[in-house]
């Protein structure tokens, strides 16, 4: 997979060129993709270990802290990329209802029957939602915003739309 940097102004209005950012071939749409930049910084997340003064600490940055602010770009995708990753979303929340259902019923039929097996059908429900969550997570288009809020950097596109959009900044910025 590719990484390429746009302006933020083509990302947010969704002017890049029609190449799929996932497969490479001609794109049908548009696809909105939400991404929060700034919040708590993920050092922050280690005031955790500290214990109690930590979570105190940390409760406080969340609370009173700058805020999420989220930034939503259009990326060309064709309609089948993005119908197989809509479809994986649907399989980590089938998978996720599964484990809670079973764990649910361990604690229903705790007091009739052994509960191990609804607990390890909950378990494995659940890490199998972790795990398809993570895999569409790493499958994903990544998109962060640079210091100077700027230029946005797409990661995990296919390098021929890493390619095209290198050609389309070419051609807008020749005199």
């Amino acid at each position: 997979m590719a990484t390429v940097s746009v302006f933020v102004d083509e990302a947010v209005r969704g002017r890049l060129p029609m190449v799929c950012a996932k497969t490479g071939q001609p794109a049908d749409l548009l696809v909105r993709t939400t991404q929060s930049v700034g919040g708590l910084p993920g050092a922050a997340w280690l005031l955790v270990f500290l214990g109690p003064l930590g979570w105190g600490i940390l409760l406080l940055l969340a609370l009173f802290g700058s805020g999420q602010e989220s930034l939503t770009v259009r990326i060309p995708r064709t309609h089948a990329s993005f119908e197989r990753e809509h479809q994986m979303r649907r399989y980590v929340w089938v998978a996720a209802l599964m484990g809670l259902a079973s764990l649910v019923m361990a604690f229903v039929l705790a007091s009739r029957q052994p509960p191990q097996l609804s607990l390890a059908l909950g378990a494995a429900f659940l890490l199998g939602a972790l795990v398809l969550h993570v895999m569409v997570a790493i499958k994903a288009v990544g998109v962060s915003l640079d210091g100077s809020r700027r230029w946005v950097t797409l990661s995990g596109v296919h390098p021929d739309f890493a390619r095209a959009v290198e050609r389309h900044e070419a051609e807008a910025h020749r005199p």
